[in-house]
């Protein structure tokens, strides 16, 4: 399986990736490709148009399709289209839900995405000002999104909102929302990295939803659903960077030889370039750890929260590195090197986030 996923991203993905880089385009294409190889639908269950397959399963195959493809824009749309979307609908999601959302979901024939962040306050469940007013119909959704990923081309939306108040803090729900239903909209936002996976500007305007919309039990938005989702996303990020870092290292030192025959290096940067590949080594290890336990056992991953803010800020590091060094030994940058070098803008938005959780977890 991992040598068909390598063939398939490396003649077909990263074969196609400097044009579409160029277009900033999203391939229906090769997402249904990706579908009828069954990567849309790893872990879940074939009864529900799944392939099946563990959770290491599916961390090798997220390294080996960003290893081989060097598309790490596709590469989030995958992760966020199954950890985010497909797996919260198998996890909380009615036998209707499942049998009607999984099969579309995991052939390739629907794009699925997750309206979580919201202006100024990001992901943060108190911030967040969408709402789902309840009627004897349904639900009213209005709303603001930002940064939704796929959010343009998805066909299927799981939309975080509030649904009224549980003592001092916010009831949060989750929504099913097709993204044919009325008031519902996304613009594409143009972040100037990533070009291959679309973020959109997503608002909700009085969108009408019917009550089947709700996903799992009302209130359990983000203490159930937001937590165990981004906690799958984040690990397959973790895995799909060991791979990323990889190729791009390796790239990197190929051009050099090519370039300088007998190219090598000395001393101290002999001792750096080691360190940060056996480091990377180590990490594509923990990777399919913590991927693992993110999918089998939420408690356990939130457990190891100390590996992940690790791994995140130390990819972070990795990246910076990565940049000083190619320039340090004049390595040209042009394709595919100028694509590497503008996707690794993503973790360092990781890091981010996880210095705050550090800074809870340490500092305060």
């Amino acid at each position: 399986m991992i040598d068909e996923i390598e063939e398939f991203a490396a003649e077909q993905v990263y074969g196609s990736l400097e044009r579409r880089y160029q277009e900033g385009s999203f391939s229906r294409a090769l997402w249904r490709s990706m579908g009828e190889m069954g990567l849309l639908g790893m872990t879940v269950p074939p009864e529900y148009g799944g392939s099946g397959g563990g959770p290491l399963d599916l961390g090798r195959a997220v390294d080996a399709f960003a290893s081989a493809s060097l598309d790490m824009g596709l590469t989030l749309s995958w992760i966020t289209h199954l950890a985010l979307c497909v797996k919260s609908i198998q996890q909380f999601g009615s036998e209707e839900q499942k049998l009607r959302y999984l099969p579309r979901l995991t052939s390739g024939e629907w794009v699925g995405a997750a309206a979580v962040s919201e202006p100024e306050t990001g992901a943060h469940p108190a911030g967040m000002r969408s709402t789902a007013v309840e009627t004897p119909d349904g639900f009213i959704l209005n709303g603001h999104k930002m940064f939704t990923t796929d959010g343009p081309v998805a066909d299927l939306m799981l939309v975080i909102a509030s649904t009224g108040s549980a003592g001092e803090d916010k009831e949060l729900s989750a929504f099913l929302v097709e993204t044919t239903t009325p008031g519902c909209r996304s613009e594409n936002m143009d972040l100037n990295f990533l070009r291959t996976s679309p973020h959109g500007d997503t608002t909700f305007e009085d969108v009408m939803l019917p009550p089947d919309s709700l996903l799992g039990a009302r209130g359990d938005g983000h203490k159930a659903h937001s937590r165990s989702a981004f906690a799958r996303e984040r690990s397959m990020v973790l895995s799909a960077f060991a791979g990323y870092f990889g190729a791009a290292a390796r790239l990197i030192t190929g051009s050099l030889r090519a370039a300088r025959p007998g190219w090598d290096l000395k001393g101290g940067e002999a001792a750096s370039f080691i360190h940060h590949m056996s480091a990377l080594s180590v990490y594509r290890r923990l990777a399919d750890e913590v991927v693992e336990a993110a999918f089998e056992d939420p408690d356990r991953w939130r457990a190891s929260m100390d590996v992940l803010i690790y791994m995140g800020i130390s990819y972070a590091k990795w990246a910076l590195w990565l940049e000083e060094f190619s320039g340090k030994e004049q390595v040209p940058v042009r394709f595919p090197l100028d694509v590497i070098l503008a996707d690794v803008k993503l973790v360092l938005i990781g890091e981010g986030i996880l210095m705050k959780e550090g800074r809870k977890r340490y500092l305060q």
